[in-house]
């Protein structure tokens, strides 16, 4: 297998958002080591960043001047490792694998209400029904921007702010999960439950985001039962319909803490109407989210 080069590289429709523009090196590594050689023969100035599924990203319509790398199915790899520990790619879909782990007997269900792929789903720390995917994560392997090869502790997913300072200049490759067993019928009982709550948070709808906020300053009582982007959908919720004007951008109040488009947009517009939202719950029911999307290219 060889590595992918491709120069000026149109971005319409890698993305859920269509935006348009292009980036300047599309890359998709042949294997770990050729990530490693690739970032450590980049001059350091050069721009870096990492595309899983694009569920949560957005681009600029201009060139992005620098490389995108993109993991896909080559880092997809699933494999048990113990009883309760297994292996998985960084490019792995999160739905295989929820699937893969139930073979095994293994209760990974509540990220099939997470769309995306390891990657994402790790360095967002994707919950759901006040389960969190850090805290089954044992390890992981990273490919730093330098090009070494490293291994980050289960520490560094215990804090948010450690995880992202570790991951600023880094690409998940892989990571090893301690999941807990489970009955196959309460498996399957637990992803049909899963579902119809999914199907209840979020549409079907082509032209959306995935679940943008995060309440910052969680409750005690409430961070027990509703992770922090379900509490924020709650927030969102007492906002009711709200548009950014002159765009196509709006939220739905059966949907709260996803952005809806009529019409394809780039991130700058997407970013500009993310502040808004923010601003508008800080001045009205004094909290602070946290933007989850990944704007990259926004000229402000």
């Amino acid at each position: 297998m060889q590595r992918t080069l491709i120069e000026n590289k149109d971005l319409t429709n890698v993305t859920w958002f269509h935006p348009g523009g292009s980036v300047g090196v599309f890359f998709q590594p042949a294997h770990m080591s050729d990530l490693g050689e690739y970032l450590f023969d980049l001059p350091e100035k050069t721009q870096v960043e990492v595309l899983g599924s694009g569920s949560n990203t957005c681009f600029s319509r201009d060139c992005i001047d620098g490389v995108l790398v993109y993991l896909g199915a080559r880092f997809g790899g699933f494999e048990a490792l113990s009883e309760r520990t297994v292996r998985v790619g960084a490019g792995a879909l999160t739905g295989d694998v929820v699937r893969n782990a139930m073979m095994l007997g293994l209760d990974l269900t509540f990220l099939e209400a997470v769309p995306g792929t390891i990657d994402g789903a790790i360095a967002s720390n994707a919950s759901f029904i006040g389960k969190s995917l850090c805290d089954l994560s044992l390890r992981a392997t990273v490919v730093s921007r330098d090009g070494r090869i490293q291994t980050l502790k289960r520490d560094v997913f215990e804090r948010s702010d450690r995880r992202a300072a570790a991951l600023r200049n880094a690409v998940i490759v892989q990571a090893v999960l301690d999941l807990p067993q489970q009955v196959p019928e309460k498996l399957n009982a637990a992803l049909a439950d899963v579902k119809r709550q999914y199907e209840e948070m979020f549409p079907a709808g082509p032209l959306c985001t995935g679940h943008v906020f995060s309440n910052k300053n969680e409750n005690a009582d409430e961070s027990e039962r509703k992770s922090p982007k379900e509490q924020a959908a709650q927030i969102l919720s007492r906002l009711g319909e709200f548009r950014l004007p002159g765009t196509g951008l709006y939220l739905d109040r059966s949907f709260p803490n996803i952005i809806f488009l009529n019409e394809s947009s780039d991130g700058s517009r997407l970013a500009e109407f993310a502040q808004l939202i923010a601003n508008r719950c800080r001045q009205e029911f004094a909290v602070d989210l946290e933007c989850n999307l990944n704007i990259v290219g926004d000229p402000r």
